[in-house]
C-alpha cells in the first residue's frame, strides 16, 4: 500500500504485479529517436500513468468507503518519473497508509496512537460520520465529563468517555430534594476488530496500466518526435 511503483515501460511493473502490454511497435519507434529523447518520452507515459493510478485509487475509495473525509479520498501522491530516473512511484501517504493498509492486505483495524478504537455513543457526528477532529480533547476539559470505566447494572465494565449526571429538581414525598439522572457515555473505548470491507488498491491500478499503457506511451512518442530537433 506504501507504494506501487511504474518502471520502465517494457514490461511494466507494478511492485510484484508483472504487465505486458503490446508495446513491441512503439519498442521499435524508439529506435528511430535520439538518445535525449527516449528518456524524455519514457517520464512523460510513466507520469501520465501514475497521475491515471492515483484518479483510479480515488475512485476506489469513494466506491469502497461511505461518506469518505476528503483527507482519505487525497491519500495518494506521486513521486514523478525523470529522464534520468524513468520511475514513477504512486504511494499512500505515511498517515493514510498506515489506516488504510489493513483494507488492502487484511488484519485488524489500525488504532494508531490510540489505546483502542472510538465508538461513538451519545454525541454528535461530523458530516462523514466520524468524531469531529479535536472533540474527544475537547470533552475532556467540560464540567461533568470524565473518561474511565464503569461497571453497569448487568456488571459489565465499559471504558469510554462519560457524561456525568445533572441535578433534576423534583419532590420525594412531602420534601424537596434531589434526584440524579444516569450516566451518559458520549464515546466508547473498544478493541480494534478485523477489517470488514476490502480496499483493491493493486486490482484497480492493474487493471488501468492493462487498459491504458500502451496509449500513453504512444502519445508520449508522438510528442517527443514532436519536439525533437
Amino acid at each position: 500500500i506504501r507504494r506501487l511503483s511504474l518502471h520502465d515501460a517494457l514490461p511494466i511493473c507494478v511492485t510484484s504485479i508483472d504487465i505486458r502490454a503490446n508495446l513491441k511497435p512503439l519498442q521499435r519507434a524508439f529506435i528511430g529517436l535520439s538518445a535525449k529523447q527516449v528518456p524524455f518520452a519514457t517520464s512523460l507515459a510513466l507520469n501520465a500513468l501514475a497521475k491515471g493510478v492515483v484518479a483510479q485509487e480515488k475512485d476506489e475509495v469513494s466506491d469502497t468507503f461511505d461518506t469518505p473525509t476528503p483527507f482519505t479520498l487525497n491519500a495518494f501522491r506521486i513521486e514523478v518519473a525523470t529522464k534520468s530516473r524513468p520511475i514513477a512511484r504512486v504511494a499512500a501517504k505515511d498517515i493514510q497508509a498506515e489506516y488504510l493498509e489493513p483494507y488492502v492486505v487484511g488484519g485488524n483495524r489500525s488504532l494508531g496512537t490510540k489505546r483502542g478504537m472510538l465508538a461513538p455513543r451519545e454525541i454528535t457526528l461530523n458530516q462523514y460520520g466520524n468524531l469531529a477532529k479535536g472533540k474527544l480533547a475537547s470533552l475532556k476539559g467540560k464540567p461533568g465529563v470524565f473518561i474511565g470505566k464503569v461497571t453497569t447494572r448487568n456488571g459489565k465494565v465499559v471504558n469510554g468517555v462519560w457524561q456525568r449526571p445533572t441535578s433534576a429538581a423534583r419532590r420525594v414525598g412531602n420534601k424537596g430534594g434531589k434526584a440524579r439522572t444516569g450516566l451518559k457515555l458520549l464515546i466508547q473505548f473498544e478493541d480494534t476488530t478485523p477489517v470488514r470491507k476490502r480496499f483493491d488498491f493493486f486490482g484497480r491500478a492493474t487493471a488501468y496500466l492493462k487498459a491504458n499503457a500502451a496509449r500513453e506511451f504512444d502519445a508520449a512518442l508522438k510528442r517527443a518526435f514532436a519536439t525533437a530537433k
